[in-house]
């Protein structure tokens, strides 16, 4: 297909409900390219947006079972030059239609060693990485073998999957057996029963979560470590509260964690992308709890809003081999440069017990505390929560900008004391969970 010398190149990027949104996406690609959806129509969350999706660019049908030649075919006649993504489940989808395109992306084998946490932590092993014990656990039968494999405390979740869904510590050996199970009766038969990380508050400080994301770019051997991203402590079972850039780390611990995720990248064999790896800081030193092949949830908003880089510019630049120069450590000051600001952001995740919200009070009142710039109501009185969706069952999230950490914790504080949400109920907390 022919088009004119001065048309922008066409990005293909394999869209669901992932680490940004459409509106995020078409501000990035303002003036670099123009975009193409490569999507499944019925999907829940593309059906939602359908018309914003359209607004966006060229939309280009993927039902599950399509055949990565069919819709390559397709992306040849339009003329891509890119793909990429932003959601882990089409990780798969994205490199065999890359491969079959001849783009750069992760291979399909680099696909599943991101997506898929087994056969991650394999390769790590194989490498020679210090890992934690693991075990597949895919039917009852295998319960007792994975117990005897990772023993005590242990994590069960999904092999496949982010933010942090069905994700489940258990502390006993009867716990064990019966999250298993539960699990496993309730269709999740592709899980990896893991070695529970053990925390120090100390490391980040006692006011931050016990562990960090550190944001990285990969082209071909060349990897850059964009920065650090700080947590707020996790709500049970395993959910984030917040997040925010650039996190509190000591220079040892932060030279530590970027070292490991170069480790880590490289024995993968990640090439190319932007990367999400994050780590538990325990009192032994930062351990790897994982890879993401894929631009962070919520990083693009809080990078951008410290630092003024779009980190999802930057992804669709290496999706394109565009060359831009990529910065370099943007979360620590130069010397004699001022520090960045720090941005945040404060999730309300429900309660285990919530099924619906009841109440939201405060909302107005907490958009005018000193550095709090947005405050966003996702759940409306009435409408149904599901701690298990993770990351994507929060109530509302507070957006904000403050000079300093010790400027944050004091406005985290007064969020805390003026949003309030209140939830319908179940009397207990619901099978799998332990009270």
């Amino acid at each position: 297909m022919n088009r004119p010398a001065t048309a922008l190149p066409r990005l293909a990027i394999v869209y669901d409900n992932g680490a940004v949104s459409p509106v995020e996406i078409a501000h990035a690609a303002t003036g670099l390219c123009d975009i193409v959806l490569v999507l499944d129509p019925s999907a829940p969350a593309v059906a939602a947006s359908l018309p914003v999706l359209e607004a966006i660019g060229t939309l280009v049908p993927h039902p599950p079972g399509t055949a990565a030649e069919k819709t390559g075919r397709r992306l040849a006649e339009l003329g891509v030059s890119g793909i990429t993504t932003f959601t882990d489940a089409l990780l798969g989808d994205t490199a065999e239609l890359a491969r079959t395109l001849g783009l750069r992306f992760h291979t399909p084998e680099v696909a599943q060693r991101l997506a898929d946490k087994l056969h991650q932590r394999a390769r790590l092993a194989a490498a020679g990485m210090p890992v934690v014990r693991f075990a597949e656990l895919s039917c009852a039968a295998g319960i007792e073998e994975a117990l005897a494999t990772v023993r005590l405390p242990a994590v069960l979740k999904p092999r496949e999957g982010a933010g942090s869904r069905s994700t489940f510590p258990v502390a006993t050996a009867e716990e064990f057996r019966r999250v298993a199970g539960e699990l496993l009766a309730a269709g999740e038969d592709r899980l990896i029963a893991e070695e529970r990380l053990v925390g120090d508050p100390d490391v980040a400080g006692a006011r931050w979560g016990d562990y960090v994301s550190v944001e990285s770019v990969v082209d071909g051997d060349r990897i850059t470590h964009i920065g650090i991203t700080g947590k707020l402590p996790l709500v049970e079972p395993f959910r984030e509260s917040g997040v925010f850039f650039p996190s509190t780390l000591p220079e040892t611990a932060a030279n530590a964690v970027l070292d490991g995720t170069t480790q880590a990248l490289r024995a993968l064999e990640v090439t190319s992308g932007v990367t999400h790896t994050e780590f538990k800081l325990t009192p032994e030193g930062p351990r790897l709890i994982e890879v993401n092949g894929r631009l962070g949830g919520f990083v693009n908003d809080l990078v951008s809003r410290s630092t003024g880089v779009g980190m999802l510019r930057i992804a669709l630049e290496n999706a394109l081999a565009a060359g831009a120069p990529v910065p370099a450590r943007i979360d620590a000051a130069a010397a004699g440069a001022e520090p960045p600001r720090i941005a945040f952001q404060r999730f309300a995740p429900p309660p285990v017990t919530a099924v619906a919200v009841d109440r939201v009070e405060g909302a107005k009142e907490a958009r005018r505390i000193p550095g709090v710039v947005r405050v966003e109501v996702v759940r409306r009185p009435g409408e149904p929560v599901d701690w298990r969706r993770g990351t994507q069952s929060f109530a509302a999230i507070v957006y904000g900008r403050t000079a300093g950490h010790r400027e944050l914790d004091a406005t985290l504080a007064a969020v805390d004391d003026t949003l309030r949400i209140t939830y319908a109920a179940r009397p207990h907390a619901p099978a799998g969970l332990s009270s």
